[in-house]
């Protein structure tokens, strides 16, 4: 049987964008969040290991939930990312939960600054959740203080984020026009990259010069006026 394309089924992550589910996992994280916001002060040095085990795998609940909305928000998106429902979710579960990593945000600072023997104590009781904690230790030489790093999240939802939102919202409606064997095809952006890796160094380089044809008569991509100089390169 020749397979048949179809939309994509996110019904098993959540029904709908105005579904009870969807909106109960923006609560259960709320709910969620502010309990853990009151481990802060519990947070010692030399506290018991089950008591520290038990906030690790409180921070994995919420992590699960926030997983999978940020799954069903992203490829909900990039299903149709003219869908301005989409566009709409997509923002708003991104900014979400940047205010929640920051709310977050005391947990693994304090887990880098802790003591290397208190650290190893409390990971020897952590069991499957060791690789996990040793991982973040090791970014301890490249973290911020709390109020930077709060500021990075924050500026990463409206800055590097919106804007690869907003160039996918724009190059995702093109279709290209490629010559292959003699016969003229149109193609998605999808299917003329595969002809990237083509045996064939012209039909690669046309691959090229067809993406950037398209692109310059939008005017919306810093290569637009050098596809000979890339098409060369694919060469």
């Amino acid at each position: 049987m020749a397979y048949q394309l179809s939309k994509w089924d996110l019904s098993q992550l959540y029904p709908g964008y105005d579904s009870p589910e969807l909106q109960s996992a923006f609560d259960m994280i709320e709910e969620q969040v502010s309990s853990f916001e009151g481990v802060r002060d519990k947070l010692k040095p030399d506290m018991p290991a089950d008591q520290f085990v038990d906030v690790v795998k409180a921070s994995e609940a919420t992590t699960r939930i926030g997983n999978k909305l940020y799954a069903f928000a992203g490829l909900s998106f990039t299903a149709d990312t003219q869908d301005q429902k989409a566009q709409a979710l997509q923002a708003r579960v991104l900014q979400f939960l940047a205010e929640i990593e920051n709310r977050t945000l005391f947990f693994s600072l304090w887990w880098k600054a802790l003591d290397d023997e208190n650290a190893n104590r409390l990971m020897d009781a952590s069991g499957d959740y060791r690789y996990y904690l040793e991982a973040i230790r090791h970014y301890k030489p490249h973290t911020l203080s709390e109020p930077e790093e709060k500021i990075v999240n924050l500026k990463n939802v409206t800055g590097v984020s919106a804007l690869g939102n907003l160039y996918d919202s724009i190059t995702s409606r093109y279709t290209f026009k490629l010559k292959v064997n003699g016969r003229e095809k149109e193609l998605t952006a999808a299917e003329l990259f595969s002809y990237r890796y083509n045996t064939d160094p012209n039909l690669r380089a046309e691959s090229y010069r067809s993406q950037f044809k398209v692109y310059a008569a939008d005017g919306s991509h810093p290569w637009a006026n050098l596809p000979n100089h890339r098409a060369r390169l694919a060469q």
